[in-house]
């Protein structure tokens, strides 16, 4: 897994945090509709209090035997009940009160009877008549039920529906007037004689919000990624580094093997002359006399020229690289994401961009995927030692496509490319362009890609630089 990059850390973060900051607005809001729901409901059973304590006051006042006045018994009952306005009686068709007849008070009053319960008789939006089937009736102010300031503070706007007008009973200011979320619950009062429907509401603006919970939780969940990235980044490194390593060892094992190559095919020459030469001696010996001490010479240096031989033949057949065991299809995708999670971290510091372009997504090479690994870390090597103080912009090109029943890679770079006199002999062994190079990395990918069944191949690019194409078979396609 690759370490995550600003860009990804930054996402991650994003989605950590949205997906804390919206679980956290949900309790939030949860805990909030609760509270407003509890103080709906206090308020409810306040005003439900209040209109039932009417019923009680009307069913006191009908089992009185010898009732006083209203006249005189509402001074009494108003400082209990400052929501109370009238008082009045109606025995026998005969109207007396606190407060003038109202109109429609005798049908009022027969309809009471007939439900067998007190009945309601607007007057306006605030004030009603509560008559009773006995013929008594209070007068009724709704906005004097409960104070304001005794409704619990978890309400913002409280509204009773006497008259089919809403009555205002609570309007708290909401965060001058903010947007935010409104919740809403509407209930009926509890008296059966006045079950108003009340309304409450409430607004849930940017003040109420949990900023700081989000804040906490922003500051954890960027601990939490930076954690993770850190943690990513110093597995990368020491897998990287383990590649590296891995790498390494294989370059010089596969070095060391074109090493001995070289060096069996430079001296095997001189041995067989030797072994030739003494042969011929052996045959043109004259001298009886000393014709055994030399054949004896003769026969010990060519059985040392052999061994020598010998010796040579074994140490190539030990370091040599053996051709791939097998051959599978390979995804070219997966082998430069490999590569470039090795390469890219080095060659960005040294100033140089590389680049990945697949040109035909669905193709795929056939092949060996140490020694293809192998090929392409040498390339790009090269092309870095190619582009070291070049001035301006650097880059690396990877590009891979199939052409022709064949995949190619092409590795190019912006460099100032190869010597004419140089690129027939690029890929000989033992030949260099460097002060420092033995001359073996190209002749070991020449090889490595022969033993797939492919080859390499170098050019100059226009106006600068120099691309390397290693071409392999195409999986699937027949040879």
């Amino acid at each position: 897994m690759n370490p995550l990059s600003r860009t990804r850390a930054l996402f991650c973060w994003l989605a950590l945090f949205c997906a804390g900051a919206i679980w956290i607005a949900r309790q939030e809001y949860v805990d909030q509709y609760e509270r407003f729901f509890q103080s709906t409901s206090i308020a409810q059973r306040m005003l439900s209090q209040k209109t039932v304590q009417h019923e009680a006051v009307l069913a006191t006042l009908a089992a009185l035997s010898h009732p006083p006045a209203p006249e005189r018994l509402y001074p009494s009952l108003q400082p209990a009940m400052p929501q109370l306005l009238g008082l009045g009686h109606l025995p026998g068709g005969v109207w007396a009160g606190s407060q003038p007849e109202p109109p429609g008070l005798s049908a009022a009053a027969s309809r009471a009877q007939q439900l067998g319960r007190p009945v309601t008789m607007p007057v306006d939006g605030a004030r009603y008549w509560l008559v009773s089937p006995s013929g008594w009736s209070l007068l009724i102010d709704a906005r004097q039920l409960v104070p304001p300031a005794d409704f619990p503070p978890g309400l913002g706007h409280l509204t009773l529906t006497v008259d089919r007008v809403p009555l205002s009973l609570l309007d708290k200011p909401s965060g001058g007037g903010l947007p935010g979320w409104t919740l809403a619950l509407q209930k009926p009062l509890g008296a059966a004689s006045q079950p108003f429907p009340m309304r409450s509401t409430r607004t849930l603006t940017p003040g109420t919000w949990p900023w700081t919970a989000w804040l906490g939780w922003a500051a954890a969940s960027g601990l939490l990624v930076a954690g993770a990235a850190a943690w990513q980044r110093s597995r990368a490194e020491a897998r990287r580094q383990q590649e590296q390593a891995r790498l390494a060892a294989m370059a010089r094992l596969s070095t060391l093997g074109e090493m001995a190559a070289g060096i069996a095919h430079e001296l095997n020459q001189p041995l067989t002359a030797i072994l030739a030469q003494t042969r011929a001696a052996e045959r043109l010996l004259d001298d009886d006399e000393e014709r055994p001490a030399v054949r004896h010479a003769l026969l010990a240096s060519a059985e040392q020229a052999r061994r020598a031989a010998d010796i040579i033949s074994r140490m190539r057949a030990l370091v040599q690289p053996s051709p791939p065991a097998r051959r599978e299809a390979l995804d070219p995708d997966a082998l430069v994401a490999s590569l470039r999670f090795l390469r890219e971290p080095e060659l960005a510091r040294q100033g140089i961009r590389l680049t990945w372009t697949n040109a035909t997504p669905g193709a795929r090479p056939l092949g060996d995927r140490v020694a293809l690994e192998q090929i392409l870390h040498n390339l790009v090597q090269n092309a870095a030692d190619a582009l070291a103080g070049v001035p301006g912009a650097r880059h690396i090109a990877l590009e891979g496509r199939a052409v022709d029943g064949t995949y190619q890679f092409s590795v190019s770079d912006t460099g100032p490319g190869i010597a004419a006199d140089a690129l027939p002999r690029l890929f000989a062994p033992f030949y260099t362009t460097r002060e420092q190079g033995m001359g073996l990395g190209l002749a070991l990918c020449d090889t490595l890609a022969g033993s797939m069944d492919g080859r390499i191949a170098a050019r100059n690019l226009s106006p600068a630089g120099a691309c390397f194409t290693v071409s392999l078979p195409q999986a699937g396609v027949p040879a």
